[in-house]
């Protein structure tokens, strides 16, 4: 039985949409499943929480909405060793669809679902926030600063909903980015790495902490992430003027930024964050909050994905 998690107004509807496609398959193919549909903000990890609720056998979690949404259901997770999650994107930016190599055509998702023979296992990330009792898992980046002001702006953009109708969503992040930046001031940022090694910088824009390579619509910021490797890959850009930055842009696309002065690439199982004001933060292009310090670590191999 497969328990299919929809967010049906992920990329301005598409969502559903998508859904009418898969469920068309499902009926042709007499496979079970049952269906549920998200209705506001974090519905999709308490369906997944219920659906997870003392269950021994077997769960086949299907998410059909975009990373968001993922992030949602594995909120909702805790009994990872008998949960099975598959993916059929259907948002604007499908970075972790991006990075596991998951066909954008919904048939061709669910064909790799069905079909799956081998169940690879990939680590997720957990924050704290440690100014309050905030705690959230992430499957593709956590971010703090420059790119969560984009992604919090993103949550209710014209600009997205626009882009989203002529598909060219994945821009969103992009264009959010170039406007977010002539208004931005980057902070200074003390690191604690594995609990010991301190780094610290002045003025920086993008600090992300990545399970896979992608985040923000498909820029490649660890381009060398290992999502099984119980690491967190983490890029810092700092100390640059805002023209720096803009011509930094195309190369976080391509992955090719590492070579650029002030821009660090380093791995780490925990990281410890600390700014003097309180910074916006984001799980997944989701927004989680406010604060001047955050742990974050890895937790090893706890997704099951049907892939």
């Amino acid at each position: 039985m497969y328990h299919f998690i929809i967010n049906p107004k992920s990329k301005t509807g598409n969502g559903y949409k998508v859904w009418e496609v898969v469920k068309k398959k499902l009926d042709e193919q007499k496979i079970a499943y049952t269906y549920h549909l998200t209705k506001y903000a974090f519905h999709a990890t308490k369906i997944a929480r219920k659906l997870c609720k003392g269950k021994f056998q077997a769960i086949y979690l299907i998410v059909i909405g975009g990373d968001g949404t993922v992030n949602e259901v594995i909120n909702g997770i805790s009994n990872y060793k008998n949960v099975f999650l598959g993916y059929i994107p259907s948002g604007s930016s499908n970075d972790l669809a991006r990075s596991l190599n998951i066909p954008a055509d919904p048939i061709k998702a669910l064909e790799l679902i069905l079909n799956a023979k081998t169940y690879p296992c990939f680590d997720h990330g957990i924050v704290n926030l440690q100014n309050k009792t905030t705690s959230r898992k992430f499957s593709v980046s956590c971010g703090i600063g420059f790119d969560a002001s984009i992604c919090y702006e993103a949550l209710d953009s014209k600009i997205k909903k626009w882009l989203n109708s002529i598909k060219l969503g994945k821009l969103t992040y992009a264009i959010i980015g170039l406007k977010q930046l002539i208004t931005y001031r980057p902070s200074d940022v003390t690191l604690i790495l594995d609990e010991h090694q301190i780094k610290q910088f002045k003025n920086v824009y993008i600090l992300a902490s990545m399970i896979q390579p992608y985040e923000g619509g498909g820029l490649m910021m660890a381009p060398k992430a290992n999502p099984s490797d119980q690491k967190l890959s983490v890029c810092i850009i700092y100390d640059i003027n805002k023209l720096n930055v803009l011509f930094l842009l195309p190369s976080l696309f391509l992955g090719r930024h590492s070579h650029f002065n002030k821009v660090e690439l380093f791995e780490c199982t925990s990281l410890e964050i600390k700014t003097k004001e309180p910074l916006l933060l984001h799980t997944d292009g989701e927004f989680v909050g406010h604060s001047n310090h955050v742990k974050l670590h890895c937790k090893k191999e706890q997704l099951h994905m049907l892939l």
